[in-house]
């Protein structure tokens, strides 16, 4: 099996301003997936997509390749990544005679998936046969209790949604998962000709609430900076 990793790390981030190479835990935050991506005992290439000159330093210095900068096209804010990992495998296609049977998109604010993550999930669509896998976790809330407000601002849409259940508690729902962001995974000829890591054949990585967050926000940071500081990771799986 030989897997393309494509970490995609654009310098414009808003939420947290130079987020993909803002320090947590000691490492730039894009620190972690290259280490772990490394540390995966698949063969496989890692690129870092940036249209930043800091961020490919960076990457480089973690052991990523940074053969191109990313075209100001693909470095907006509505730019897909969708798009940004086809450029990828382009590039590859136009420069390389290598061949991959994986993509994987891996994004920075998404940290703590491990080497033993991606091990695993290499693994599980393996044994499958699935044309996609996601990292997933499973939601604090469920559907039954997310709904929009009415027409007047009122509740009457959660009034009908729940007034026949059984039970409100949470333990008596189904559960039901959400992505995560920690890993993004294709048969490299599905995503050549569908451009998508969804599809039918689709198989979920289930993490951790811990292992899942995302950091978006100041605050995602700040809870991430405390995941890390109360041991609640074990940090010893991105040692160098």
């Amino acid at each position: 099996m030989k897997i393309l990793f494509v970490v995609t790390a654009r310098g414009g981030s808003k939420g947290v301003p130079r987020k993909n190479i803002k320090l947590l835990g000691g490492m730039p935050l894009i620190a972690y997936k290259i280490i772990a991506a490394q540390k995966c005992r698949y063969e496989k290439r890692i690129l870092v997509s940036t249209d930043d000159e800091e961020i490919a330093k960076v990457g480089r210095k973690y052991g990523a390749e940074v053969p191109f900068m990313r075209p100001a096209e693909l470095s907006t804010d509505s730019a897909s990544s969708v798009d940004v990992v086809l450029h990828a495998m382009n590039w590859i296609k136009d420069n390389s005679k290598e061949k991959y049977d994986y993509v994987c998109l891996l994004e920075p604010s998404s940290p703590f998936a491990s080497y033993k993550d991606f091990d695993k999930a290499f693994e599980l669509i393996q044994e499958t046969d699935a044309d996609t896998l996601l990292g997933m976790k499973e939601v604090d809330v469920t559907s039954n209790f997310i709904h929009s407000l009415d027409r007047d601002g009122k509740l009457s849409e959660f009034y009908y949604a729940i007034k026949d259940l059984k039970s409100i508690r949470r333990q008596d729902q189904a559960k039901e998962y959400t992505m995560n962001g920690c890993m993004y995974i294709a048969k490299w000829d599905y995503f050549m000709k569908n451009k998508l890591f969804h599809s039918e054949n689709s198989v979920p990585y289930i993490m951790s609430e811990e292992n899942s967050i995302e950091i978006d926000t100041m605050l995602d940071y700040e809870i991430a900076c405390r995941i890390v500081e109360k041991g609640l990771i074990d940090m010893s799986l991105w040692a160098e």
